[in-house]
C-alpha cells in the first residue's frame, strides 16, 4: 500500500487536523522509514491521510492500507521504482511521537519544491510552465494560463489542480480529451514523469529537485 487512511474518533481527529500537513508528512517519513527498517520495499512512498471514523472510542484507530497507482508525494520523489507488493498496516503506535515532532517543523515544507509542466511535443515544445498556482488551465484560449498553438486542442481543453499537495489533471469537456500515459481521463492525479496529451501537444508533468 502507498496511501494509509487513519479513522479516529471525532475528538481525537479534531486535535490532530489542527496540525495539518506537517503531522501528516511527518507520519508517512516515519512510517515509510520503520516499513524500510523492517524490510518493507515500497512501490512509492506513502502518504497519511486521517479521517473522522464510525464507533471508535477515544484513542482508539482504525488504518487501512490501499494502493493508487498514480499517487504524488510531495515529499519525496522517485521517477523510476520496481513493482513490489507489500501487506497493509493494520495498527500503528507512532501517533503521540509524530505529534511532538510535527508541532517542530517549518509549516513551509512544501514550498521547498515547485512543480512545473514542460511541452516536450508539439508546436510549442520546449516551453517550460511554472505550476505556482493551484488552478492552471490549458487551452487554445487567450486567457489561459497555459496558451497552446495547436487545432486540435480546445479554447479551454483541461486543467491542473492542487488539492491537498496532490495535482490532479481535469479534462474540461474538450472534444479530443484529454489523456495521462494513454489512457483518456475525466479527471486523474498525476505523478511528477508522467505525460500528459491533449491534441497533437504533449505535455510531461514534473519537479524541481
Amino acid at each position: 500500500p502507498n496511501l494509509y487512511t487513519v479513522y479516529l474518533h471525532k475528538d481525537d481527529y479534531s486535535v490532530l487536523k489542527s496540525f495539518g500537513d506537517i503531522f501528516l508528512t511527518e507520519l508517512a517519513k516515519h512510517l515509510y522509514e520503520e516499513g524500510r527498517k523492517q524490510g518493507f520495499t515500497f512501490l512509492t512512498p506513502p502518504l497519511v491521510e486521517i479521517k473522522e471514523g464510525d464507533n471508535l472510542s477515544p484513542g482508539r484507530m482504525k488504518v487501512k492500507g490501499e494502493f493508487v497507482y498514480s499517487l504524488v508525494v510531495p515529499w519525496y520523489v522517485e521517477e523510476e521504482n520496481d513493482s513490489i507488493e507489500s501487506e497493509p498496516l493494520e495498527k500503528t503506535t507512532i501517533l503521540a511521537e509524530s505529534v511532538r515532532k510535527a508541532r517542530s517543523l517549518e509549516s513551509d515544507w512544501s514550498r521547498k519544491r515547485r512543480y512545473y509542466l514542460e511541452i516536450i511535443k508539439g508546436n510549442d515544445a520546449g516551453k517550460i510552465y511554472c505550476l505556482d498556482q493551484k488552478e492552471v488551465t490549458v487551452g487554445r484560449n487567450q486567457d489561459c494560463d497555459i496558451k497552446v498553438n495547436d487545432m486540435e486542442v480546445s479554447r479551454q481543453h483541461l486543467k491542473l489542480i492542487c488539492e491537498n499537495n496532490r495535482w490532479f489533471v481535469q479534462d474540461l469537456g474538450s472534444t479530443n480529451g484529454t489523456y495521462v500515459n494513454r489512457l483518456r481521463v475525466d479527471r486523474y492525479m498525476v505523478n511528477p514523469g508522467d505525460r500528459i496529451r491533449a491534441g497533437q501537444t504533449h505535455f510531461r508533468f514534473n519537479i524541481e529537485k
